[in-house]
């Protein structure tokens, strides 16, 4: 078949082969875990659809030139069940004598009969793309958050993302007593460091989110409408992304033992932690940001950084935060009050609901190709 359609698992060993040389390392060459990663993330989880597939674009020959991953996610808005399309990997092969197969493909999938669309991860290619078929740019959530807690040990990460190998050497060497030295300044600023809280949290198991976020419709116009079997294989995935970090996931409970809200963001002593999710529905979303920095900060992170969402804007201010580039958000819907509910406080879609987090493009790289692909990437 030439053209569109939707992808096969045979074709999976193809696809990867593409993506392998257009995205990850330039080879033709690729792991077999890729494999198994796609097979297990775009044919196996539990909510794949096959209404909303991902597709492969199929030259005349039979080579398979174009690929649009999808993850199918579930929200409820306002009591009501829709489908939400998650656009993964845009990849179309370099060279190809059909134009415009990229944009071609994500024209089909924004086609399709889910309610909205969204991307987590969007260039500015893909967000070119996406404009000119009618999708939007989430302003908001398209910035980043950066809380900084060791800043001469952030300034080495930096420094070696950015292949400054002079600079990072240095930085190194006196850096912990650079860091020793700004940590008994900001003991004198109020919000700079993270003060032990009056919060206690506690380990929240998949299961526990799923409670979480039942109590939490009560106060939320749109959520995820998790299920069990959904989020013991996101809770799997999200372990498996090792180059991130541990995923921690903590539910939190003010001074009276009360549950106010929860966390989850992957740690990684002394490199940057990655916020994937923070709520506090009918809560205090600052407190449960103060558990979060102080886990950080005592773990040793050099940093916490997350994306900026309306329910938690005001705190981030508070906590000394400072705004940093990030990917695009991109949204498409033909119901407009449904998109203007995605970026509000009305809502909650965060980065734990997207693509961003997923670690098909770095997964078994050597770390060399890690820093390479880092260094041409965003901040965060």
């Amino acid at each position: 078949m030439t053209g569109i359609r939707p992808l096969e698992r045979a074709d999976l060993t193809e696809v990867c082969g593409l993506y392998e040389r257009v995205v990850r390392s330039g080879s033709d060459e690729f792991p077999p875990q890729l494999v198994d990663y796609f097979e297990r993330t775009l044919l196996n989880h539990p909510w794949f659809d096959p209404e909303i597939p991902s597709l492969v674009f199929q030259a005349p020959d039979g080579e398979i030139v174009g690929f649009i991953g999808s993850y199918v996610r579930r929200i409820r808005v306002d009591g009501r069940r829709l489908r939400l399309a998650c656009s993964g990997q845009l990849v179309a092969a370099p060279g190809t004598r059909h134009r415009g197969v990229g944009a071609l493909l994500l024209r089909s999938y924004l086609g399709g009969p889910q309610d909205v669309t969204i991307t987590d991860g969007a260039t500015d290619y893909v967000r070119r793309i996406w404009t000119g078929l009618g999708g939007t740019t989430e302003t908001t959530t398209s910035i980043g958050w950066a809380k900084v807690l060791r800043p001469a040990k952030v300034g080495t990460l930096l420094a070696r993302r950015r292949c400054r190998r002079a600079l990072g050497r240095l930085l190194a060497t006196v850096g912990p007593g650079l860091d020793a030295a700004a940590r008994h300044l900001a003991n004198r600023l109020p919000g700079y460091l993270p003060e032990g809280p009056s919060t206690t949290a506690e380990p929240l198991s998949a299961a526990g989110l799923g409670e979480q976020i039942a109590r939490a419709s009560r106060f939320l116009r749109l959520h995820p409408d998790y299920d069990l079997e959904f989020l013991d294989w996101l809770f799997a995935e999200l372990a498996a992304v090792t180059f991130r970090g541990t995923p921690v996931c903590h539910l939190v409970r003010d001074a009276d033992g009360r549950e106010i809200g929860w966390y989850v963001y992957y740690l990684e002593p002394d490199g940057i932690a990655q916020v994937m999710q923070v709520a506090a529905p009918g809560g205090d979303a600052g407190a449960v940001l103060d558990h979060l920095f102080w886990h950080a900060d005592t773990n040793g992170a050099a940093g916490v950084i997350g994306r900026v969402e309306a329910h938690i804007l005001s705190d981030l201010y508070r906590c000394r935060c400072i705004l940093t580039p990030t990917d695009w958000r991109l949204v498409h819907s033909h119901d407009k009050a449904l998109l203007a509910l995605l970026g509000s406080s009305d809502g909650l879609l965060t980065r734990l609901d997207g693509e961003w987090w997923m670690g098909h493009h770095s997964l078994w790289l050597s770390p060399e190709a890690i820093s390479a692909r880092l260094a041409a990437a965003p901040v965060s």
